[in-house]
């Protein structure tokens, strides 16, 4: 019995720890999901915000991007910073006496600085973000380096991002100092749709990405774990492309001025090193009905693919003249200026005076005849027009030039007869230029080959790569055909194009007082729609050479649909190529063979004013003496005859800069840092600026600077 009553307590003993160590573990499983709620719920942004402190990642960093100059020095691309300033409301460090001391002053500042908003209305602005608990509220962006310093400078932000919540974040910009000039060669670097040569070199621009760890701070931003890089970023090479600014403000302006007085939708003109291909001025504009202007905003040069017209005769005659079935002393009779192939009238231009009659195949193209062109090639190639078009493949008028640059359109001619839209009319309306289409920097390749000596270039629109001021590689010329015909045709060709202006030439009242010699041909091309012709719509084109006994440059000129009533090429566009040629010749010492040419010596050379750790590099590589008397990051030089003196280039704080003296490249930035925004005119160093030195800058935001 006893027994019995001592299982029975065991058991009783055990089934009571048993519910208790149940109840234990039960009230323990409570209290941890109670606490899971409490943290989820009730501490969710403090874990947060603790797990974004420790929370790293491995982030690429993006290298500073290369610059674009010119072959003369001028700065064509570059990259400049702007800053945008955050606010975290919810900083770590920040505290809320140093707040409520410092919004006051802090929000005056804003005021003076920015200029957007008042005081009041940016200090409301803080509180309303205080009271949402911002953590990344944006304040201001597009801020230049100037504001960027003199808000650090602040009371609450001095203290750092971490004790303030302020945050700057820098944004490289990409600039173009000379804006419209060329601006669609040198092209638009963006994320998607970059164009020109920002695009066809942007591997070479860009870089390289460096990598680095990073750490996640309040506010979703990143900053460095530490100061080194995993992976150190390598910045971009500097371009210089093969434009001359002197040449291409004349280029723009010339092609600017013929376009507005004849009313023209669009023009081009592209002036060609003969002997390297490299393109010295290159210039795309176009009008906008909405204001009248002309603005670069399609590069027609590479992209425009037109019927050339009477600029194409010289491929015709010189598939003559290579295949031996003429000679430039030959005559074939035009008769009245009216011709009729397969039913259809060909006219010449002076067909309403009664035509020209019998005129040698100098003449014929001299004066520009349609219908000799069109005699001639019937004669010679009517029983075998394949050969017509074989000619045309090895003078490499069917193949792209295979320019870097984005857009070059392929050549619509016939490969073989009967292709396509082939008939009877075809071998005589592709002698003069229509049937065919080709871009005018295809037409210009032709005749600049012509002027090299038969040598067919690829157009180059960059000339050298640089590194930290440095050379690294250069672009020798390209050789797409080393021979385009046989020197006899070539010595023909080059005649026939300087009798055009000559005396009886198309081009001879342009060309006839110049002191240099000129090889060239006009074009006038109806503008074609689908199915027809426009009536009373030309296209104008001047292509050729200069100077013509050794020639140095080539150029062509098109300006399109003008509505003045006048449109032969030798009136719209050749006046384009005179004032360049006109230019180049006053500039340029080695077009003048016979006329000594003297340099002024120095014992020193010059310097201009500007950054004094870019100048002090200058002068060591040269190893020249400096007498350093600066201690400003910008200075002001003086050559004396055995250093050069370094001096502060001072300015006040809010007052405009003295850039007299700069380059364009430390003008636009010291000016852009002062909050300035700069037109410029000219090309060199800085001469006069429209606000005088000094003054306070206030409301007046917009400055001129003059170049000599």
């Amino acid at each position: 019995m006893n027994t019995e009553k001592k299982t029975l307590k065991n058991s009783a003993d055990i089934a009571r720890r048993t519910w208790s160590v149940f109840a234990l573990f039960t009230l323990l499983a409570l209290a941890v999901f109670v606490r899971i709620l409490y943290i989820q719920i009730a501490q969710a942004e403090k874990w947060r915000e603790h797990a974004g402190k420790i929370e790293q990642r491995i982030q690429d960093i993006e290298p500073v991007r290369g610059q674009i100059y010119s072959t003369d020095g001028s700065l064509l691309a570059t990259s400049v910073p702007v800053y945008h300033l955050y606010w975290d409301s919810k900083a770590e460090g920040l505290k809320e006496a140093d707040l409520r001391a410092s919004i006051d002053s802090l929000t005056t500042g804003f005021a003076r600085i920015l200029g957007e908003k008042s005081a009041d209305a940016y200090k409301r602005e803080l509180l309303e973000a205080q009271r949402l608990g911002r953590r990344y509220h944006l304040i201001d962006k597009h801020l230049n380096h100037s504001q960027m310093k003199a808000l650090n400078r602040l009371p609450l932000i001095r203290k750092g991002s971490n004790r303030s919540g302020f945050i700057f974040q820098a944004e490289d910009v990409r600039k173009k100092p000379f804006r419209q000039l060329a601006a669609r060669t040198i092209g638009l670097y963006r994320e998607t749709g970059s164009v020109g040569i920002e695009d066809a070199y942007d591997e070479a621009l860009g870089g390289q990405r460096g990598q680095q760890l990073m750490e996640r701070i309040a506010g979703n931003l990143w900053k460095p774990a530490t100061d080194e890089y995993i992976v150190p970023p390598r910045e971009g090479q500097d371009l210089i492309a093969t434009l001359d600014m002197h040449l291409q403000d004349v280029a723009h302006t010339a092609l600017e001025r013929q376009l507005r007085q004849h009313d023209a939708a669009w023009g081009t003109v592209i002036l060609m090193e003969v002997q390297t291909g490299y393109i010295r001025a290159i210039s795309n504009l176009q009008r906008d009905d909405d204001d009248g202007n002309y603005y670069e905003s399609y590069n027609f040069a590479i992209g425009e693919r037109t019927e050339p017209g009477s600029t194409f005769k010289l491929a015709s005659l010189l598939a003559l003249l290579d295949e031996g079935y003429v000679t430039l002393s030959d005559s074939i009779d035009t008769g009245n200026g009216v011709a009729s192939f397969y039913g259809k009238k060909m006219h010449d231009s002076n067909a309403h005076e009664g035509g020209s009659g019998v005129l040698c195949v100098a003449d014929v193209f001299a004066r520009s005849s349609n219908v000799g062109t069109a005699l001639l090639v019937q004669k010679y190639f009517g029983e075998h027009p394949q050969r017509y078009l074989d000619k045309l493949s090895e003078f490499g008028l069917r193949d792209v030039l295979g320019i870097r640059l984005k857009g070059e359109k392929q050549p619509q001619i016939y490969r073989t007869v009967g292709e396509g839209n082939w008939s009877g009319l075809s071998l005589t309306q592709m002698s003069i230029g229509y049937e065919v289409t080709q871009t005018p920097l295809q037409t210009l390749a032709l005749y600049n080959a012509i002027a090299n000596n038969g040598v067919l270039l690829q157009p180059q629109f960059i000339e050298a790569f640089h590194r930290n001021g440095k050379p690294i590689n250069r672009i020798e010329p390209v050789v797409l055909r080393s021979r385009i015909c046989s020197p006899k045709a070539l010595e023909q060709a080059r005649t026939m194009m300087e009798r055009t202006c000559q005396p009886g030439g198309t081009a001879d009242y342009i060309f006839a007082n110049s002191p240099y010699t000129v090889a060239g041909k006009t074009g006038t091309a109806r503008i074609a729609y689908p199915g027809g012709y426009y009536a009373n719509r030309y296209r104008a084109s001047f292509v050729g050479y200069f100077p013509a006994d050794q020639p140095l440059y080539s150029c062509m000129v098109m300006v399109n649909d003008t509505k003045s009533g006048v449109y032969y090429g030798s009136s719209v566009a050749a006046p384009v190529f005179k004032e360049l040629a006109n230019k180049i010749y006053a500039t340029k010492p080695d077009i003048h063979r016979n006329e000594p040419f003297y340099a002024e010596a120095h014992r020193l050379p010059a310097s201009r004013n500007g950054s004094r750790e870019h100048l002090e590099v200058v002068y060591k590589g040269l190893q020249m003496a400096v007498a350093l008397e600066a201690e400003g990051e910008w200075v002001r030089t003086t050559t004396r005859d055995a250093d050069v003196q370094l001096t502060d280039l001072k300015q006040g704080e809010g007052t405009v800069p003295d850039v007299r003296g700069m380059g364009l490249r430390d003008a636009l930035q010291l000016l852009e840092n002062a909050g300035l925004r700069v037109t410029i005119s000219g090309y060199g160093t800085v001469r006069n600026q429209s606000i005088i030195p000094g003054s306070v800058i206030g409301n007046q935001r917009e400055i001129r600077i003059e170049l000599s």
